[in-house]
């Protein structure tokens, strides 16, 4: 039961077969999209009545978090990281106006998001996944990206999570791919890509629950995002 005036907020993406799809770019050993299907249906012979779904994802696919493991060789896996990560205070910076397509420097941060505090988790807004169209080159193009200042100033803040409503790899003249991730998760910082409806919270801090599932030997977990305000 949920303590008097408060109410949840679902910020997570929908998984849904039709509407989400994920790029496979060059070191993949194989595609695997998001795809679910019936294993067992209701008047199976011997299945006592029940209806069965099987579901092939990536644990990349949706809302999820990413380990430091996913980044970094020898890094922690999702099983090594503590609960209290994904359950605690957020701050939500509004970066509406920095669509499409433009950097998120650590001056911006520093006023969107000046009342963030050590132990804090992150949260990026621009609104872009509330209508997202199934990871398209637009989404991507449209995405505005971290610089590393900004990369910088979230580790020096001390956040423990930085969250993503638009692409997180869109980095233009970067000097290696998903360059800001990576120095992040160098750092211990965990990722939360693919949220939406941030623009629902309606207030600058909030307490956000987003567990992972007890994968072992796993560098992410699919998530129900929530904000509890």
């Amino acid at each position: 039961m949920l303590p008097p005036n408060f109410k949840i907020v679902d910020i997570s993406l929908e998984l849904d077969p039709k509407n989400f799809a994920m790029r496979t770019p060059a070191g993949f050993k194989k595609d695997m999209q998001f795809a679910m299907e019936v294993i067992k249906e209701h008047d199976a012979p011997g299945g006592a009545g029940q209806i069965v779904r099987g579901v092939h994802m990536r644990l990349h696919a949706g809302s999820h978090v990413d380990a430091p493991e996913h980044n970094v060789r020898g890094g922690s896996q999702i099983h090594e990281l503590p609960l209290d990560l994904f359950i605690g205070d957020a701050v939500i910076a509004d970066l509406r106006d920095k669509l499409p397509g433009q950097a998120i420097t650590e001056v911006d941060l520093q006023k969107r998001a000046d009342g963030v505090r050590r132990g804090d988790r992150l949260m990026l807004r621009t609104d872009l996944n509330n209508s997202y169209d199934g990871g398209s080159e637009k989404w991507m193009k449209a995405s505005p990206y971290l610089t590393i200042g900004a990369t910088m100033w979230c580790i020096d803040k001390g956040v423990l999570i930085v969250g993503y409503d638009f692409y997180h790899g869109n980095e233009p003249g970067a000097p290696r791919v998903f360059h800001n991730s990576r120095t992040l998760s160098e750092h211990g910082v965990i990722t939360m890509p693919y949220l939406k409806n941030l623009d629902r919270i309606g207030k600058d801090r909030f307490t956000l629950i987003g567990l992972p599932l007890k994968l072992i030997d796993a560098e992410a977990s699919p998530i129900r995002a929530v904000a509890l305000i």
